[in-house]
């Protein structure tokens, strides 16, 4: 951490924890993507507030008051991936709770990272039924990401002035809102993109993840990014620059604190063993009346719950 650095801080589920991921004694800001985010930006500060098993909702009531009160530059979000494996999934609350937050944040000065969740791995494994229902909730938590993210973008003269305001007006700046993909991120690595679980990044699509976050906060002009080109400093009606290609990112992971060894097919299956089947035996209780019910719906042809038309209002 850096004297002058941004404050970044984290919310949203296991993802933002770093499960999945590992670090040692050359990581001081601990596991995860966000947390490695944080060092390539050279953080002041860096406050994790994600837990394991959060919702949409448990981020507004329980992590973003805290979140506000650190007044952070950067804030990074994902979360959605308990939600749809609960049974009163709703699409809609997932929108609206990710609109609730992302417009508080920004409000604050703060610039917010989104994340597009990826296929459930362990659902991959099932009847094809069964896949397309939660790839359909899946797709549903996406489409919620893009709605807030596109009603975050400034529309207006009006808005665009605003969120250009300095510390010295009445009303802070507003931050801006960045989108990044865990499937994109983790989709060359083969077997070393997921832990054990199927479920979360592994240690290095952790770091994959959080190198394009960094590329694409340099482009959008809130950090300094070796070999990234902030696209917002591009003079009206002149040629973006390219995306900067996977040798910065790359880069960027290098920089990154040393990955352990990727875990041992032995361990794996010792950790399906002692930790997967019963965190699968109680989550089922809960999740599997919806799962049928999701199912069955899927079978009569009903259409799954959308979020874009309940898309938030601009902000």
């Amino acid at each position: 951490m850096t004297s002058r650095g941004p404050v970044f801080v984290a919310l949203g589920d296991s993802i933002s924890a770093g499960v999945g991921d590992s670090a040692d004694d050359d990581a001081p800001l601990g596991a995860g993507w966000a947390a490695h985010l944080a060092h390539l930006a050279g953080a002041r500060s860096f406050t994790n507030l994600a837990r394991n098993g959060a919702r949409t909702r448990h981020v507004v009531t329980d992590q973003l008051p805290h979140a506000l009160d650190l007044m952070p530059d950067v804030a990074t979000l994902v979360v959605g991936g308990n939600d749809v494996l609960r049974s009163d999934f709703s699409a809609f609350d997932v929108a609206r709770d990710l609109s609730t937050a992302v417009t508080a944040l920004r409000d604050c000065g703060c610039s917010v990272v989104l994340a597009r969740l990826p296929a459930i791995g362990l659902f991959e494994l099932m009847p094809s039924t069964v896949r397309r229902v939660m790839r359909d909730r899946v797709a549903a938590v996406n489409e919620a990401v893009d709605a807030v993210a596109q009603a975050a973008r400034p529309r207006t003269v009006e808005q665009i002035a605003a969120a250009r305001r300095g510390p010295g007006n009445r009303r802070p700046r507003q931050g801006v809102v960045v989108v990044v993909d865990i499937g994109g991120a983790a989709r060359d690595l083969g077997p070393t993109a997921w832990h054990a679980d199927r479920v979360h990044p592994s240690a290095l699509a952790h770091r994959r993840l959080a190198a394009d976050a960094a590329v694409s906060l340099g482009r959008a002009g809130v950090l300094t990014v070796p070999g990234v080109e902030p696209v917002v400093a591009v003079a009206p009606g002149a040629k973006l620059p390219p995306p900067p290609g996977p040798g910065v990112v790359d880069a960027l992971v290098a920089a990154l604190p040393e990955m352990p060894a990727p875990p041992s097919f032995g361990s794996r299956a010792l950790w399906l063993l002692v930790a997967g089947i019963p965190w699968c035996l109680k989550r089922g209780r809960d999740f599997l009346p919806g799962l049928v019910r999701a199912v069955a719906d899927d079978v009569r042809g009903r259409a799954p719950d959308r979020p874009e038309s309940h898309a938030p209002r601009p902000v």
